[in-house]
């Protein structure tokens, strides 16, 4: 703080002193600090922006063409390594060229 925000700091310390006594001001003054601190701390944090997250493997490797009806689905989350069904027929693995994987 600047010497002018301490200066306002000591006289509101001194004018609730004087009224309510000089450790209750004192503990309202450091509660009401630290609060505000805390505050400005965090709306400070919320306006950052944060950094692009980085892919860890590109989201377009695993894709599927179904034979019968020519539908392309693009997998990015795979729970089995069984291929989707389409058309009530087994997809078949395609890669980012679009020629079956060897």
């Amino acid at each position: 703080m600047r010497l002018t925000g301490w200066l306002l700091v000591g006289l509101v310390y001194a004018l609730l002193g004087v009224g309510f006594g000089f450790v209750r001001a004192a503990v309202g003054l450091g509660l009401a600090l630290l609060i505000l601190w805390l505050g400005l701390s965090y709306f400070r944090a919320a306006g950052e922006v944060p950094p692009d997250a980085q892919p860890d493997s590109d989201p377009g490797d695993l894709k599927y063409v179904c034979k019968v009806c020519g539908l392309e689905l693009r997998v990015e989350v795979a729970t089995t390594d069984r291929a989707p069904s389409h058309c009530r027929e087994p997809m078949v693995p395609v890669t980012r060229s679009g020629l079956r994987p060897l």
